[in-house]
């Protein structure tokens, strides 16, 4: 079985699926470790200073390794990875806008890159570009109050089919509709 466990940047993704990885004994693929070990990027975007990942060709990749590990539980990770057609459950990890920027704010990143990744939490970018792939297998979670371990406990209900977090339940939009301004 594969799970996605997709989000913008800083919302949790790389601590909890790590933490997550560890106590349920699940194979981590990391969008970022695919870029570094299979020459999946295409350059940087000049304008945001984001590395351009060849979505294309990391598909068979990604098909590849879960053939290998087809017996295994595998949690493929990044904000991209929603771009995967082929999991079994997709979880979008969200974040209130509010500490999702002060998390960002800790990265050096340039203001613009920031503000740029906090509107894409408010309109929920990475839910919408996951439901256009999975539709209703999609699940949002909430990490703005939760500790790390929190999360790891959800997502693992979550895996073992015990809860279910449908989308739409997480909507920044109606608070933060003037930060996009």
């Amino acid at each position: 079985m594969m799970i996605i466990v997709t989000g913008t940047p800083g919302t949790g993704k790389t601590t909890v699926t790590q933490l997550l990885a560890d106590k349920i004994d699940a194979k981590l693929i990391s969008i970022n470790s695919l870029l570094e070990n299979y020459d999946l990027n295409l350059g940087i975007d000049e304008v945001r200073g984001y590395k351009i990942v060849d979505t294309e060709k990391m598909i068979p990749i990604v098909d590849s390794i879960k053939d290998k590990y087809s017996d295994d539980l595998i949690i493929f990770e990044g904000h991209l990875a929603q771009d995967y057609p082929n999991a079994d459950k997709v979880i979008v990890l969200r974040c209130d806008p509010k500490k999702l920027e002060m998390r960002l704010n800790t990265r050096d990143w340039p203001d613009r890159k920031v503000h740029e990744n906090v509107s894409a939490e408010i309109l929920g970018v990475c839910t919408s570009e996951s439901y256009d792939t999975y539709g209703d297998i999609v699940q949002e979670v909430d990490t703005s109050n939760l500790t790390p371990d929190e999360v790891v406990d959800v997502l693992i209900s979550i895996i073992n089919d015990e809860k279910t977090y449908p989308l739409g339940e997480v909507d920044f939009l109606s608070e933060y509709f003037t930060y996009l301004d």
